[in-house]
């Protein structure tokens, strides 16, 4: 006679009879070195450039920004807890905005009484789980703490299946990044979020609001010699023509690179970040002035809020993003008061 398959209410019940812990050698760091699923290889189609020819290429600042919102995200991993031959991630996962206004510099888009978006997930991969009768699926911690399940299929290199964890968590992240985004770009004024745009965001460029992509550290350069040259002989507030690259049948990545800072023909990477923009391939020969004429608005304020100087990643890691992570950062929960509770919880 078979066993009946055992039901548990929750997932404080279900660890409990697995013996999941806390992994004590873990090294409590805030959050991971990531490369996304879906970073493209930034291949460019000539028909959907600026110009051909970039030599004797000069930009020109246009119009004269007054404000401008700054979206960005943070995690913080808590615990790496041990199920089986896995590992899993019980994390925090917050979004926000900064705005930036010419006449009163910068602030922040939420408060103590407005708290910026916030998901508790434990990441974890996809299938772990099956077979498992689970009635609540969610981890409850008690205090106000429950957390998510979230689950990745992505493939990892560990035979942990950490970086598969770490995915499901980006996954969370990305999508409160989105939303806090798209609430922003109804109010007309431009909306730069940090780090790459991804195609499954349902992002779609807007004239003088974008959204655009902030990519401050730039790992690949698509460029023939003569265009790497060119990039390299920008100044201050100059960009390149911008390029195109398809994502999928029916989208382009429009992308420019600008320099942020005085050149120093010492260090030729210092000061260039990567702005980049979505839109629907059909639209590109309307849309061709305006993209122009939105890099240049964006090459004419965002060489202001930035200097050269050694802290905090500076110049590519501008001081709206900066003070952004910071004010996250008071939101998260002490990562010891959640490990307590997870025993407490697990082992009462």
């Amino acid at each position: 006679m078979e066993e009946e398959p055992r039901v548990f209410a929750d997932f404080v019940e279900f660890f409990r009879h697995v013996h999941a812990q806390i992994d004590h050698w873990g090294d409590g760091e805030d959050s991971f070195a990531h490369v996304s699923l879906f970073e493209d290889h930034l291949q460019p189609v000539a028909e959907f450039g600026e110009i051909a020819d970039w030599e004797g290429w000069r930009s020109t600042s246009y119009g004269d920004t007054e404000k401008a919102f700054f979206v960005d995200g943070r995690m913080r991993i808590h615990a790496r807890i041990l199920f089986g031959e896995h590992v899993l991630l019980l994390g925090e996962l917050l979004a926000g905005y900064a705005i930036w206004e010419k006449n009163r510099g910068i602030s922040m888009g939420f408060s103590p009484q407005n708290p910026p978006s916030m998901e508790r997930v434990l990441g974890a991969p996809e299938g772990i789980f099956w077979g498992k009768e689970i009635q609540k699926r969610i981890l409850n911690l008690g205090g106000n703490f429950v957390f998510k399940i979230e689950e990745s299929r992505r493939i990892s290199r560990s035979p942990q299946n950490i970086e598969t964890s770490q995915q499901a968590l980006f996954n969370v992240l990305s999508r409160l990044e989105e939303q806090v985004t798209q609430q922003l770009l109804r109010q007309g004024v431009p909306v730069i979020k940090d780090g790459v745009l991804h195609p499954n965001e349902g992002f779609v460029f807007q004239p003088g609001v974008g959204p655009v992509g902030l990519v401050k550290r730039i790992e690949q350069l698509p460029l023939s010699a003569e265009k790497r040259e060119a990039l390299f002989r920008l100044g201050r507030g100059q960009r390149t023509p911008f390029l195109s690259c398809p994502l999928g049948e029916n989208l382009l990545k429009v992308f420019s690179y600008l320099r942020l800072t005085e050149r120093d023909d010492r260090f030729p990477w210092k000061g260039l970040v990567r702005l980049e923009m979505v839109l629907q391939k059909q639209a590109f020969p309307a849309m061709k002035g305006e993209l122009g004429r939105f890099f240049d608005r964006l090459a004419g304020f965002l060489p202001t809020l930035t200097a050269d100087f050694p802290w905090r990643r500076l110049p590519e890691n501008i001081f709206p993003i900066i003070a952004l992570e910071d004010a996250l950062g008071q939101f998260f929960a002490s990562s010891s008061w959640i490990q307590y509770l997870w025993t407490k919880s697990l082992w009462r």
